[in-house]
């Protein structure tokens, strides 16, 4: 009966103070709803979910392709020192970055023409990104150091480096409201490259456009 009867004692207890907590809190809660009313305010206000604004008719996704555009891809020449232009047509989009992606690709998918791939066609680009500065972030995978290491050509690193860069910044691929592609920063797996490769250049600083690397039409000409 005794431990009955404490049971019931707290019960009655914890009944008591669950009331009381309730009490406050609708107290407290009355008290800010006056509070507000006072102040002109309409307590239900702070609970409208605003509506969704509506994307203007007609306007374009950054990603949404806008028609063609010709652009310029930089692969290695026959001589295996120079870069030779090889004309390609893309859907280009309302986003630099998006036409830096497919460029990219492109030139990871190797020249249609009897030109050298300058890179291998596992790589992938992790990520990509544009700077207020003009400095285009390109991120690629980690075959891109693994499956190039092994040709230890100061040549073959060069073509790779100035492939990328100088199809990177031409004016094609920008789009109209972004900075333009001044100059490139290349990551493997989110990092500067190591010394595998490239082992013949520093790429801890982005690299220019440097144009001395492209073959001119007359040198095409020579070289039959």
């Amino acid at each position: 009966m005794t431990s009955h009867y404490r049971q019931d004692v707290l019960k009655k207890l914890l009944f008591a103070v669950w009331t009381m907590l309730t009490l406050i809190l609708v107290f407290a809660v009355g008290l800010l709803v006056y509070e507000m009313l006072e102040a002109g305010q309409q307590p239900l206000s702070t609970l409208h979910v605003p509506e969704r604004v509506p994307r203007e008719a007609g306007a374009a996704q950054p990603d949404a392709p806008l028609g063609t555009r010709e652009m310029v891809l930089y692969f290695g020449g026959s001589d295996g020192a120079s870069l030779v232009p090889e004309a390609a047509t893309f859907e280009y989009t309302a986003s630099t970055v998006e036409n830096c992606r497919r460029a990219l690709e492109a030139l990871i998918a190797g020249p249609r023409d009897i030109l050298t791939r300058i890179m291998p066609p596992a790589v992938k680009v992790r990520a990509l990104y544009l700077r207020d500065n003009g400095e285009l972030v390109i991120d690629f995978s980690r075959e891109l150091q693994s499956d190039s290491a092994r040709l230890r050509s100061a040549a073959y690193e060069a073509l790779f480096v100035y492939g990328v860069v100088n199809t990177m910044t031409q004016s094609a691929l920008r789009a109209s409201g972004d900075p333009s592609v001044q100059r490139v920063r290349i990551l493997i797996e989110g990092t500067p490259p190591g010394d595998a490769f490239p082992a013949h250049l520093d790429l801890r600083d982005p690299v220019k456009p440097e144009p001395d690397w492209i073959e001119t039409a007359q040198e095409r000409q020579a070289h039959g």
